[in-house]
């Protein structure tokens, strides 16, 4: 109760107006009681100081808060009281500050928040029953309105529809579903009216799960251990050897009262947060949420990325590819035929040929008329008189003809033969196709991208065979493949590589997250398994992985603001040691001149602010 009331905003403002008065009364019109006056602002003014450099003593750990603490209580006890209210006016400015960041944050989730439907339409029976989006359960059938937000996170099971789903994703353009396709909770339907099955509700919900990474890279922001105070844990003692050897060689206690005063590190204990303030919220507005700056600066040092393969560098959902259509059959019969047997399918392979059929043929699908699943085969349907089987060989190979049966290997070879699926129209081959999962649209690029960023490993695990895994990363470019992976054997490579150099791993899976804990760097696609993104350090959330080389980047720039803003503090404050042991400051000019060089380090910072988004 206490530390929140010093912490509290109002009483950082207060203390810039008593400190700000008090000066100005000191400097412009000193009477006897003045220095009493800013003897009283620096008291007020320095109380969450004192309470948070106790704290970190008590802890037995030398934070940025000790090292500023020191220094006012240095020059009050000295009667330096001018000096001590100039530190205690740019530490209430940084108060001030971050408590205008964590708005920022409290803002974000405000925003959030407020993209969350309130009510929902569920169906049952037939019947259309309004009710309130906490009452949604999973596997409920939900009415999804043309304009209205999409309740809960679910799967189409009827209609096709454009949805915008920026409000999550930071992607603007609309992305177009039918059914078998995830739909995302708080996302806007501005196509036709939608039928969802529910399967994420209530905490599990991608929405809530933003809300809760927002809220957990807010206080891994705010905690003492910045990377200020590691910096403040090696120069501290620095100073106080300094301060010593100056007070033994000029007996002078003003002289090392000055040189505290010069290095007090109150502008890197507002520039360095405020760095990766700005680079924190810069990303989350590209869809990419951080948990914390720690892991940002690590990101930044990344040199090895080890990638999962299904649904990170792939889609991780099945698509038809290599498609044969014999010359007898219209394509458009051939797609209508093909979306009716698989319309009502659960199984992965015929979810992807219906969602391609269902493109292609773009009409309303009809219903069969009767269905027969032959376990581990496939599939037969009777539907306008005719019957239609789909499935592997030990179905269409009584109808394979000898010449058609040539005319496939020579143009596609066995391999492609006896992996594909027949389409078989009343014992009549109709076509083939092939199903695989393959590589997202921006993987290659993106890959390539992260080369150029000096990445220098880039690495694919995956479960699958050693032949399924060389062709996607042919395909991408990669040439470095480990298949056939347990999780166990993932966490091992993970262990292997981290000794080496910084590595991060990118994967969506409950498999996966042993991997992204033990990793420097765990990084998690948003559509991926709850386990996944709470293990992860970082979250992808519109699966775009082009946004991962935009965070290093950004990572790099607030890397680079940060030293800089060292650079700045060290030069400016060796300057005004020098300047001390020269005689030309004692400790008012001292403070004074902290005061005015504290701003550098923060218009430095200050850059990230400005960059365009």
């Amino acid at each position: 109760m206490i530390e929140k009331f010093f912490g509290s905003p109002w009483y950082a403002g207060g203390s810039i107006i008593i400190s700000s008065l008090f000066l100005g009364i000191d400097i412009f019109f000193p009477f006897p009681m003045s220095s009493f006056l800013l003897g009283t602002a620096v008291v007020i003014g320095g109380a969450p100081v004192f309470l948070l450099g106790i704290r970190s003593l008590f802890q037995w750990h030398l934070s940025i808060e000790v090292f500023n603490a020191f220094a006012i209580i240095f020059a009050f006890s000295i009667g330096e009281f001018r000096s001590a209210c100039f530190i205690v006016l740019m530490l209430a400015f940084a108060s001030i500050l971050e408590w205008r960041t964590e708005r920022r944050s409290s803002r974000s989730i405000e925003e959030l928040l407020a993209l969350r439907p309130r009510i929902a339409f569920r169906e049952r029976q037939g019947k259309i029953q309004e009710i309130s989006v906490n009452e949604v359960q999973k596997d409920d059938i939900l009415l999804v309105h043309t304009g209205e937000r999409i309740p809960v996170d679910g799967v189409v099971i009827f209609g096709f529809g454009s949805i915008n789903e920026s409000s999550v994703t930071g992607e603007s353009k609309l992305v177009e579903k039918i059914v078998g396709d995830f739909v995302l909770g708080s996302t806007l339907n501005e196509g036709n009216p939608l039928r969802i099955r529910a399967t994420r509700v209530g905490k599990d919900s991608t929405l809530e799960r933003m809300i809760a990474l927002v809220l957990e890279a807010g206080k891994n922001k705010s905690k003492p251990e910045r990377l200020a105070d590691r910096f403040a844990g090696i120069f501290l003692p620095f100073v106080l050897l300094l301060g010593a050897i100056a007070f033994w060689i000029t007996k002078d206690a003003s002289v090392t009262a000055a040189i505290f005063l010069v290095a007090c590190a109150d502008d890197i204990a507002v520039a360095i947060p405020l760095a990766v303030t700005a680079t924190i919220g810069y990303v989350a507005k590209n869809g990419v949420i951080v948990k914390g700056g720690g892991r940002l600066s690590l990101l930044a040092q990344v040199k090895t990325i080890v990638f999962d393969k299904t649904g990170t560098l792939t889609f991780g959902s099945l698509e038809l590819r290599d498609i044969h259509i014999e010359p007898w059959i219209p394509q458009k019969e051939f797609w209508k035929y093909l979306a009716i047997a698989e319309k009502f399918s659960d199984h992965p392979v015929g979810r992807a040929a219906f969602r391609r059929a269902n493109r292609e043929y773009g009409e309303d699908v009809p219903d069969s008329d009767a269905v027969e699943v032959l376990k581990g085969v496939g599939i037969t349907v009777s539907v306008e008189g005719k019957k239609i089987s789909i499935g592997k060989n030990i179905l269409f190979e009584p109808f394979l003809s000898k010449d058609l049966r040539t005319a496939l290997l020579d143009t596609y070879g066995q391999d492609w033969l006896y992996s594909a699926d027949a389409v078989v129209i009343d014992e009549k081959i109709a076509g083939f196709f092939v199903v695989e999962d393959i590589p997202r649209l921006e993987s290659k690029e993106s890959l390539e991208r992260l080369r150029s960023l000096g990445i220098e490993h880039l690495v694919m695990l995956t479960g699958d065979d050693e032949k399924t895994a060389r062709k996607i990363a042919s395909e991408l470019g990669i040439t470095e493949v480990l298949a056939d992976m347990t999780p166990e054997l993932k966490l091992r490579v993970i262990e292997k590589f981290s000794k080496n150099s910084i590595t991060a791993m990118i994967g969506d899976g409950v498999n996966d997250a042993p991997s992204l804990a033990r990793a420097d760097i765990g990084i998690a696609m948003g559509g991926g398994t709850a386990s996944a993104i709470e293990t992860a350090d970082i979250v992808i959330l519109s699966d775009n992985l082009s946004h991962l080389g935009d965070a290093i980047e950004v990572a790099r720039r607030m890397r680079s603001v940060i030293f800089f803003d060292m650079g700045i503090w060290f030069v400016t404050n060796m300057i005004g040691i020098i300047l001390v042991f020269m005689g030309v400051f004692g400790p008012a000019l001292a403070a004074f001149y902290n005061f005015f060089t504290d701003f550098l380090p923060v218009i430095n910072s200050l850059r990230l602010f400005w960059k365009k988004t």
